[in-house]
């Protein structure tokens, strides 16, 4: 019998935090038709995205790279969507989307211990939240035992402002929860993104946890699949508790391409 490998934590967050406008910076230039090893170049030749040392642009290019670009067969798609989104709510929630799925330790924290938080109707959110979620966890990931104090607390400081960053929390010292409206762009590529992962029938997808990381409900997902609906990008029907659900678009790309060609 195979056995599933442990999905191990990593302490990647412990350093350089959200980069939104580093990436932005490439993903413009892939979008322009680039490939990921040129705009490489461009960053650590010619300071593309304006960083001192070699060094540093080396330690910020392998960050957006780990995040965004790992995945070849999809970086064009994603440049797309990013660079010709409607709105700057719609380009973020993109990107924190493709970070969490990159990121598994953003990932969880955001659906395990975020979202229950606000779900539960508290206002916000600190570091001794996730300090007791990551004890709590602990036997589940015991890579977390074996991190230093500062790098636990570096890690968890950086999820808090990337949290910020890309809209979902507010404030400095003690996080808020943010007023976090889903644009149906963005909730239209995450719906083909989850039907590239076979996550396609109704209960499927308005069961997905992909949905937490926008603090979306069950019933959100119902109204704003019926949004995508009358927008015609797919064809969500419901009778009592039977749903029915059709993708108008065969792939993410189809999807983007329409919703890129609507800007």
């Amino acid at each position: 019998m195979e056995i599933t490998p442990r999905l191990v934590y990593s302490t990647g967050l412990s350093s350089k935090s959200s980069l939104l406008d580093e990436t932005l910076i490439v993903l413009q230039q892939i979008d322009c038709g680039h490939s990921p090893a040129e705009v490489k170049a461009m960053a650590l030749e010619h300071d593309l995205l304006g960083k001192l040392t070699r060094n540093t642009r080396k330690a910020v290019w392998k960050r957006i790279h780990a995040r965004y670009l790992s995945d070849g067969n999809r970086v064009r798609t994603l440049a797309r969507m990013v660079v010709h989104a409607p709105d700057r709510r719609t380009r973020r929630l993109v990107l924190f989307y493709e970070f969490c799925r990159s990121t598994l330790v953003l990932r969880d924290v955001t659906i395990e211990c975020v979202y229950p938080r606000y779900a539960a109707g508290y206002t916000g959110i600190d570091r001794a939240i996730v300090q007791q979620h990551f004890d709590d966890i602990s036997v589940a990931h015991p890579e977390l035992t074996k991190w230093s104090p500062q790098t636990r607390d570096k890690v968890i400081s950086n999820i808090l402002t990337i949290l910020r960053d890309f809209g979902l929390l507010r404030g400095t010292q003690r996080k808020q929860f943010a007023r976090l409206y889903v644009p149906l762009p963005a909730f239209v590529y995450v719906l083909y993104r989850l039907a590239g992962d076979g996550i396609t029938a109704p209960q499927q997808v308005l069961g997905a946890r992909d949905w937490k990381l926008f603090f979306l409900e069950q019933a959100d997902v119902i109204v704003l699949l019926d949004e995508a609906t009358a927008a015609g990008h797919c064809t969500f029907k419901r009778q009592g508790n039977v749903y029915t659900l059709d993708l108008r678009y065969p792939s993410l790309e189809a999807c983007v391409e329409a919703l890129s060609g609507q800007v």
